[in-house]
């Protein structure tokens, strides 16, 4: 059964978003009678029969809107520096989708070689995700910030557990790093700061330690950003 993302679900005769629509009409050739999965990604989600359709409309009848959960479930929160290849960090956010990621926090460090927000694209790489491995909950994509303004836009991330993943042996005046693998065991929620291509300044890595984030390694091997965001995704809360 396909699924379709509908941002507002009701009971009732419901017009397909018109992206939405041609795809199921013109390449999935939708025909009345059909059935079709909607999801909100607010957790809401619903079977739905098509009753008509043209080139470009497709309109479908919802006899009743389940509620999977009234909360977004806790996860890992990813904060981490789009990187120059705009498709590698797309490939991220499609990946994180599907591994369960609950957020991502776009930042830009001290070397970030790439500065372009382009949240309309990107959300519709987490939407094609969510559709993709039947998500209720699209992940969250906040604006991007500078990491030195990350605490004053998201406060909340006070109240959360954190990490920072560095490939510095040592940095003078912090705690030597632990494994992501062991650090990250039993715990439901937390968020992970990953840096671009060039790593986190020790400055920076500094400043979120005093925040509270505890420095974290991937392993032995050197990892290119979106491999270190989905390789600590994958292993987010699989080894309690």
């Amino acid at each position: 059964m396909h699924t379709c993302f509908v941002p507002e679900l009701a009971v009732g005769l419901v017009a397909l978003p018109e992206e939405e629509a041609q795809h199921v009409v013109r390449v999935l050739r939708t025909k009345p009678g059909d059935v079709l999965r909607l999801v909100d990604g607010e957790g809401r989600w619903a079977e739905a029969m098509v009753v008509g359709t043209n080139r470009k409309a497709c309109q479908v009848r919802i006899d009743q809107v389940f509620i999977e959960s009234e909360t977004r479930p806790g996860g890992l929160v990813l904060v981490v520096a789009p990187t120059k290849s705009m498709d590698r960090f797309e490939w991220l956010l499609e990946k994180g989708t599907e591994l369960g990621v609950e957020a991502f926090i776009p930042v830009w460090t001290e070397r970030s070689e790439r500065r372009i927000e382009k949240p309309d694209r990107w959300e519709k790489v987490l939407v094609a995700a969510t559709k993709q491995c039947y998500r209720f909950w699209k992940p969250k994509l906040h604006a991007a910030v500078a990491l030195s303004d990350m605490w004053t836009d998201h406060p909340w991330l006070q109240e959360c557990q954190g990490a920072v993943a560095h490939c510095m042996s040592s940095i003078s005046d912090i705690p030597s790093r632990v494994a992501w693998s062991d650090w990250q065991t039993s715990r439901s929620r937390a968020w992970l700061a990953i840096g671009p291509e060039g790593d986190f300044s020790e400055e920076e890595v500094r400043t979120m330690v005093l925040r509270g984030a505890t420095p974290v390694h991937l392993g032995e091997l050197r990892l290119r950003t979106e491999t270190a965001g989905m390789s600590a995704a994958a292993q987010f809360g699989r080894f309690a």
